[in-house]
């Protein structure tokens, strides 16, 4: 009844009906007429007729469904930026272990080369303290020699023959070869090296006096009996001690 009645209101409402004309035409009151055309049912307006709850239902969904895709895709954007974030602190802790593994293996190369540096310095150490032992030996046994001919002729003139002078003279030029070659080798102040001072003293006298014999021996001379004189100076004497008594390179 009610139903039929609000389809005639609505009839009337489009053909220009007032709400009193649709009243009076239905008999009805005029509130009545005003609810039915507002959407309201006769039952003092309590509930929606059934297209506008079905149109109110779809709404309230598709507005549900809506906000339900909007916190999906808000999460999934999330999860995305928090595994993009994660890849980037693992890339870059990877990268730092590298730097960090790049830096010992530098670290340990460097330790090596110094390693190797130190003992190559200690070899080359060990070298030099075994030449020079070798040479300040030889030279001993030459001071030796030396003290013994100096004891003999009382520290005057030491007279020999010429042969026994120049295997001396051998001895003593050989020694100063190496002395000199050591000194080069390792980089010793020759200028500033008391022991060589020393040696070339004695070096001189031996020069002069073998440069003396040969210009007076004759050529059909024997070497065994040409006699050679020399003498050593106050000076040398005590140049002679100082190597005696000290290692040359010390």
């Amino acid at each position: 009844m009610n139903q039929n009645l609000i389809h005639q209101a609505q009839e009337l409402q489009k053909k220009g009906y007032s709400i009193r004309q649709i009243a009076s035409e239905l008999n009805v009151s005029k509130s009545q007429v005003f609810r039915w055309l507002n959407g309201q049912s006769g039952n003092g307006g309590n509930a929606l007729p059934i297209d506008l709850i079905a149109k109110a239902t779809n709404t309230n969904q598709q507005l549900n469904q809506k906000n339900k895709n909007t916190m999906e895709n808000h999460n999934d954007l999330n999860r995305l930026e928090r595994e993009i974030a994660l890849k980037k602190l693992q890339l870059e802790h990877e990268l730092e272990l590298r730097k960090l593994a790049q830096q010992d293996k530098e670290l340990e190369l460097r330790k090596r080369e110094l390693e190797l540096r130190h003992l190559e310095k200690d070899a080359l150490s060990r070298q030099q303290q075994i030449e020079e032992r070798k040479i300040n030996h030889g030279l001993k046994l030459w001071i030796e020699k030396e003290r013994a001919n100096l004891d003999e002729f009382d520290y005057e003139e030491i007279e020999m023959d010429l042969a026994s002078f120049k295997r001396s003279h051998k001895t003593l030029s050989k020694l100063w070869e190496q002395i000199q070659e050591h000194m080069a080798v390792y980089a010793i102040d020759i200028d500033s090296h008391l022991g060589h001072y020393y040696l070339k003293s004695l070096m001189d006298i031996f020069n002069k006096a073998l440069e003396t014999a040969n210009e007076n021996i004759d050529e059909d001379e024997d070497e065994d009996e040409f006699i050679v004189s020399y003498e050593y100076n106050d000076d040398s004497i005590e140049f002679l001690e100082n190597l005696e008594n000290s290692d040359f390179f010390s």
